[in-house]
């Protein structure tokens, strides 16, 4: 199996500071764009809006300025990316209000990542809205049911041929789709190959099941008392979340007509005793489940877990996170692929909020903006969402990580119900992961009440 072995350069030899945590968990979806600050009664308007989707990396020409003297100001919101990737953004606000002299671009960043969606509701109810969010797509149907969102067909019905189709499909809900792809990412397998050597293992053999991944796991722990592996259960790990874990092991997540869950049944108990199981024995390393994905890879860089399963974009988080010595030892393999031959994704999409007063312009500015990924992708291997760059020499024929992107997309799969009220749904199966694996439920117990509570929620 093809690996990617970890070189370092003498600039990387030195340790970066693990304090950078938080601008990573934005890193760690790597770029979970999507804020908070106010604006929207400030802006001005024109006349005249640009006609959106048009040249997705340079934006179409505003014709703004000639027939007013006002400008369109529209506010652009990212979470915690002003740290490591201030220049990207900023060059790219640059070129597209120089090519739109009618439009001001006002970026605000929130280093608050966890209280997104709440910023963001306020804003929407006070009026103060943005005009673009990255928001990922699980998130949408929360804003979708109160009306929160613009359809992107009712703003133009022509961008929808510009993107990846999978990435597409991921934000519509109810036949209508509000997510512009962004970029998007599959998972790798991450080892230690000192700890899997200490252990008896063959690093040039990574597991290629889940079965395998237990199994190994178990080896490690018992030769070398570290945790084989750890998988975290936070919304945005594109590891996988509660959902995920279950539905690639061929759990069906709700019924035919999606009206139901339908995780709570003998297979499904099957897979969360054995998830169980590896926490309660210490096979998983203990902060699976209530750490995210940038806590798994702290864990790793410390050498305190032979195993995780984030996408390729977090090699360079370890560079520049962990000791040159150990980082040595690091390999990446591509994902461990499902029971029905897929990939659990992740994706990031930018949603235009139904209160922006130029949602043309905003759409413009987003397809624009998505169209910039590969000089993203040069900063951390993802994949693009507009299905042209796919074709980009540097996403083609760049860095031996980005093959493990480029091979996985064909697989990608997004196993979230995109239903009303998704996110209470998703929180409600993590809490039962977590009473499961701590021993105060049993497996299928907890499922029965995970998918009582999802019924709840479905039939509001």
């Amino acid at each position: 199996m093809k690996e990617i072995r970890i070189v370092l350069s003498e600039g990387e030899s030195r340790m970066g500071s693990l304090t950078k945590k938080a601008s990573l968990i934005l890193l760690a979806c790597m770029l979970l764009l999507a804020a908070c600050s106010g604006g929207g009664s400030n802006k001005t308007s024109s006349s005249t809006s640009n006609e959106s989707g048009n040249n997705g990396s340079q934006g179409q020409q505003s014709t703004a300025s000639n027939n007013s003297a006002e400008t369109i100001q529209l506010e652009f919101w990212t979470i915690n990316l002003k740290e490591g990737y201030s220049e990207y953004i900023e060059s790219k606000i640059a070129d597209y209000e120089n090519s739109h002299p009618g439009i001001k671009i006002n970026w605000v960043d929130v280093p608050d990542f966890d209280q997104t969606d709440v910023k963001l509701l306020a804003a929407i109810s006070g009026g103060n809205v943005p005009d673009v969010v990255n928001l990922t797509p699980f998130m949408i149907p929360k804003f979708v049911r109160s009306g929160a969102l613009t359809a992107i067909e009712d703003i133009d019905p022509g961008v929808k041929d510009r993107f990846v189709e999978a990435f597409w499909d991921a934000g519509v809900v109810g036949g209508k789709a509000y997510g512009i792809p962004f970029y998007g990412s599959v998972p790798g397998v991450f080892i230690n190959s000192r700890l899997f050597e200490a252990a008896g293992l063959d690093p040039n053999k990574p597991p290629t099941t889940w079965e395998e991944v237990k199994a190994y796991s178990e080896q490690i722990h018992a030769a070398t008392g570290v945790a084989g592996n750890m998988q975290t259960i936070d919304n945005f790990a594109d590891s996988g979340n509660p959902i995920d874990i279950l539905a690639r092991r061929g759990v069906p997540i709700l019924n035919e007509d999606g009206t139901k869950a339908a995780f709570n049944t003998p297979e499904g108990a099957a897979v969360l005793g054995e998830f169980a199981e590896m926490y309660q024995s210490g096979v998983m390393h203990p902060d699976s489940i209530t750490g995210n994905m940038m806590d798994a890879a702290a864990r790793f860089s410390e050498e305190k877990v032979a195993m995780i399963f984030p996408g390729p974009w977090m090699l360079r988080w370890l560079r520049e996170n962990t000791a040159p010595e150990t980082f040595r030892n690091f390999r990446v393999y591509p994902g461990i692929i499902g029971t029905d031959g897929k990939l659990n994704s992740f994706l990031q999409t930018f949603v235009i909020p139904a209160k922006s007063k130029h949602p043309k312009e905003a759409l413009d500015f987003a397809v624009y903006f998505s169209g910039t990924v590969i000089d993203l992708i040069k900063r951390a291997p993802v994949a693009p969402g507009i299905t042209e760059l796919l074709d980009d020499p540097y996403f083609t024929e760049g860095p031996e990580e980005l093959k493990i992107i480029r091979d996985g997309l064909p697989m990608a799969k997004f196993y979230w119900p995109l239903v009303p009220g998704l996110t209470e749904m998703i929180e409600a199966l993590r809490v039962e992961f977590q009473e499961a694996a701590l021993g105060r439920k049993t497996p299928q117990q907890a499922l029965d009440d995970a998918a009582a509570r999802w019924n709840e929620i479905l039939a509001e």
